[in-house]
């Protein structure tokens, strides 16, 4: 008998009640949100550093190009009184070429038109870059010797060689061009035997003796700015 007024039971099995699953997919969405919007910032960010660095690395740069040009300028290359270093850029004459006499420190007359010839080109490839020139510390005029000095001589010949050299080439008129460049920037050096070259297994070495003219870079500069980004990366400015 059904009671008045009162509902059917059902004696079935009762029918499992489905919860909505957009719970989960909005979790899923809302986590997928988050990875885009990290992934995001992490690339600005890396963009933003990147951008920071061009500029204190554009002295590299531009570095990389002088010294892939002067490495491989057909003019300097087919001299062959002067050597290129590839690693330093330095304009490299040897001895036998600016032929000092045995104990003497004046340049003759070959020695001179040595670097009438070869130190002019070299400037040239130099100045073709006028924001590099700025970068310059110095231009360092060298003299080295070999390892054979039994009177205790060879660091002042070296030092008295490369200033012969400097003074040439403040005079000569090939270097009018260049002459209050080097004024501002041109100094001489004597390292006697101090910058032995590897290829040298004896003291007395024909590659040893030599006058470089090499480019300093004002690395300090470069340093500085590279710090001075890196503070304000880490401090998040």
């Amino acid at each position: 008998m059904i009671p008045l007024g009162g509902k059917r039971r059902s004696w079935g099995p009762r029918r499992a009640i489905s919860r909505p699953e957009t719970f989960w997919a909005s979790y899923s969405d809302l986590m997928a949100g988050l990875l885009m919007i990290f992934a995001l910032t992490t690339v600005i960010t890396l963009l933003d550093i990147g951008a920071r660095l061009v500029e204190p690395t554009e002295a590299v740069r531009e570095w990389e190009k002088v010294l892939d040009e002067i490495c491989h300028d057909p003019d300097l290359a087919k001299m062959e009184n002067v050597q290129i270093d590839c690693n330093t850029g330095a304009l490299i004459i040897s001895d036998e070429n600016l032929r000092f006499g045995f104990s003497r420190t004046e340049l003759g007359q070959e020695a001179e038109q040595v670097l009438r010839e070869a130190v002019p080109k070299y400037m040239g490839v130099i100045h073709r870059y006028p924001k590099f020139l700025d970068r310059i510390e110095v231009i360092e005029i060298s003299g080295h010797t070999d390892r054979e000095d039994s009177r205790g001589v060879n660091p002042y010949f070296s030092r008295e060689r490369a200033g012969q050299v400097l003074g040439f080439l403040m005079k000569e008129p090939m270097m009018s061009a260049y002459t209050d460049f080097l004024k501002r920037k041109a100094v001489s050096a004597g390292y006697s035997d101090t910058r032995y070259p590897a290829e040298c297994v004896g003291d007395r070495c024909a590659a040893a003796r030599r006058v470089e003219i090499a480019i300093r870079l004002n690395d300090r500069e470069v340093l500085k700015e590279f710090l001075r980004i890196l503070k304000q990366i880490i401090g998040g400015e």
